[in-house]
């Protein structure tokens, strides 16, 4: 019978096999995050049943039991997402799967299956997460793997923890060759880790509409929101406008994103001064914008521009992504269409009269567009406006509630007002959202934005300069766009507190001093993983042959040949026994003398102590006998005498050194 096929005893290798259903409780954990509770709870009552089984406790199910229980895992798996493929379903399939071979250990084959199933379920996990603490979860759960495969294949005598060394080695020997296919097979064209069929799960960030709270629900938030590498000079704070979501309509209470139109003629601005090149890496958050320093000038040809100046990928953004883009902070717009002023005019159906009455006293005075903007302003400047993340509850009017009421508001509070404003001044309006600022990581010289960066801001329009960005929360809070937000020392219920002039955080308290430093220690590191590894796509790929000079597929094989081969030398070095290196100077000084006298035919016996060796060797090789004599001397001073001259060993080396010489002028 083929070993493969040799029965398998659970009683007898209790051990191993309690080892392996550990192992598959620790690949299958990870899913509680991922996939339906009753998927994994169905997987890990199965390794309670073969746990019971090994025991003696009851026994592995009959043919029978297993074939229900089959259709019972299939229709669990279809009941929860209505189909055997795509992300959940089909990592689902696996988990299932695994769980169902465990109750099938009848020989040495199942055993492997259920080790090579594991290897599978582990790899899902990057369906889901690539951080790097899952990819190191993910790598110790494949060396459990290696050492459960280990001990089914080895005797009693292996104990664990030389099966554990072997496993390590064994997968450290694999790396080499990982990570040459990695750097050199061809990437597949789109995301490596997600199917093109699966709807990525909502993300925390911006949304599609904007209302009283609805950004200040992030204020708190450290989640990532993209991260950015400057190719040149990182522009000043007031620059760090990134622009996303464009809104026109609102009723009153709500403002909604109008549907996507292309960009008009007269809608693309005039570029003036020199451009921003940088790359963005954005985090998932299931939306198309693409967030970029305003206003983008140049972008992939993946990424399209709306007619409100917003880039948008083709597909909603489930996976980090990367785009290297290029922006102009000095912009002037051409003119504005009937039908874009009619929509930047746009009003909800009610308006109070408090509202309407502030607005005609400064339209009472005859003042131009510009003058009515620095009104507005000079209102909030100047009025008892509070800037917070805990604003009062809106009333049946927002507007009339925040300006002549509460006063206390975030960012979309003053920007959707300072709109509502405009427009009942007669000048067209319209509100941006996206993120404004971010801190700079000194030690991977990055910017990194964080959700709690959300921000919104208004546009209008004059006729001698287009669209204009002005921002309210400005003249309330400066310090929040030339500072930024302390998120690590805020709290809700508290004052909101910025960052100091020379961006150091205003919490003084070495815990938070401590915890900042661990912060930004990490997220360069993350940031290093997302930029060489995760990023590492077609593109990335492409421009790395193209630094080796690689313009063929003849070459990039050469590449890929010399790589593996490389991998394998090294593979090899690491797997080949060495002969072990001897940590006594003396001895391994004598052992080159015997080797020397072996090659002048002179070997020396087993039993043969080294006095009697010399002795021999001196007579036949008179010519040498004076040398041979001298080397057995010190030998048997340094190894067996007292109160040896410290010089001996060095006079030693020495003398062994002339004898090989002499075969050298000899020849």
């Amino acid at each position: 019978m083929n070993s493969d096929y040799a029965p398998f005893h659970p009683e007898t290798q209790r051990h191993r096999l309690e080892l392996l259903l550990a192992t598959v409780v620790l690949v299958v954990l990870p899913h509680f995050a991922n996939l339906a509770n009753t998927i994994v709870a169905f997987c890990l009552l199965t390794v309670l049943w073969s746990f019971a089984a090994g025991r003696g406790v009851v026994r592995f199910p009959s043919r029978t039991m297993l074939f229900l229980l089959t259709l019972a895992g299939a229709g669990l798996v279809f009941g929860e997402y209505r189909r055997f493929y795509g992300m959940e379903g089909g990592s689902s399939l696996f988990v299932v799967g695994l769980g169902l071979k465990l109750l099938e250990l009848r020989s040495e084959r199942d055993v492997y299956l259920v080790v090579f199933l594991g290897f599978f379920v582990a790899v899902t996990q990057y369906l889901f997460s690539q951080s790097i603490p899952m990819a190191a979860y993910t790598l110790a759960v494949v060396v459990l793997l290696v050492m459960a495969l280990v001990g089914f294949n080895s005797g009693e005598s292996f104990a664990p923890w030389p099966r554990l060394r072997l496993a390590l080695v064994l997968t450290g020997q694999a790396l080499p060759l990982m990570v040459v296919l990695f750097i050199f097979f061809p990437r597949l064209a789109g995301p490596l880790w997600q199917l093109p069929d699966d709807r990525t799960k909502a993300r925390s960030g911006l949304s599609d509409t904007i209302e009283p709270g609805s950004i200040s629900e992030l204020g708190l938030s450290q989640e990532p929101a993209f991260r950015v590498d400057f190719e040149g000079v990182l522009p000043p704070p007031r620059q760090r406008y990134w622009r996303g979501p464009v809104f026109w309509h609102t009723d009153g209470r709500r403002w909604d994103l109008p549907p996507e139109r292309p960009v008009a003629d007269s809608g693309h601005p005039r570029f003036r001064g020199a451009w921003l090149r940088y790359t963005v890496t954005l985090e998932p958050h299931n939306q198309r914008w693409v967030f970029a320093l305003d206003l983008p000038a140049k972008f992939p040809d993946e990424l399209s521009q709306s007619a409100d100046l917003v880039l948008m990928s083709r597909q909603p953004i489930g996976e980090r992504r990367q785009f290297r883009l290029a922006s102009a902070t000095d912009y002037r717009f051409a003119g504005i269409d009937p039908a874009q002023r009619q929509r930047a005019l746009q009003l909800p159906e009610r308006v109070s009269e408090r509202v309407l009455d502030l607005v005609r006293a400064w339209q009472a005075e005859g003042e131009a567009p510009r003058a009515i903007v620095q009104r507005a302003l000079g209102f909030f400047r100047e009025e008892s406006f509070y800037y917070t993340l805990t604003p009062p509850v809106a009333g049946a009017d927002p507007v009339d509630g925040f300006l002549f009421e509460t006063r206390r508001g975030f960012c979309e509070h003053y920007a959707t007002s300072f709109a509502i404003l405009m427009r009942l001044a007669g000048i067209p309006a319209r509100v941006v959202t996206g993120y404004q600022g971010g801190s700079w990581n000194s030690l991977g010289r990055f910017l990194e934005v964080k959700q709690a960066d959300a921000h919104a801001w208004a546009e209008v329009w004059f006729d001698d300069g287009g669209w204009t960005r002005i921002d309210p929360t400005a003249a309330v809070a400066p310090e929040r766009v030339e500072q930024g937000l302390d998120v690590d020392s805020q709290v809700a219920e508290g004052e909101i507190r910025f960052n100091l002039p020379d961006g150091a955080a205003a919490g003084g308290s070495r815990l938070l001093d401590a915890l900042r430093q661990v912060r930004q220690v990490w997220a360069s590191v993350d940031h290093a993983w997302n930029w060489w590894v995760l990023s590492y796509g077609t593109d990335s790929q492409q421009r790395l042959m193209e630094r080796l000079g690689v313009a063929d597929w003849r070459g990039f094989l050469r590449w890929l040949g010399g790589g593996l081969a490389a991998a394998l030398a090294l593979a090899a070095w690491l797997i080949l026994p060495r002969r072990p290196r001897i940590a006594d100077p003396v001895q391994a000084a004598y052992l080159k003398f015997l080797a020397e006298m072996a090659r002048r035919g002179l070997v020396k016996h087993p039993a043969e102590g080294p006095a009697d060796f010399g002795r021999r060797a001196a007579a036949a090789l008179p010519e040498l006998a004076v040398p041979i004599g001298r080397i057995t001397r010190l030998y048997l001073q340094l190894r067996y005498g007292k109160g040896a001259d410290p010089r001996a060993p060095s006079a030693l080396r020495r003398a062994i050194w002339q004898l090989r010489r002499a075969r050298f002028r000899k020849v």
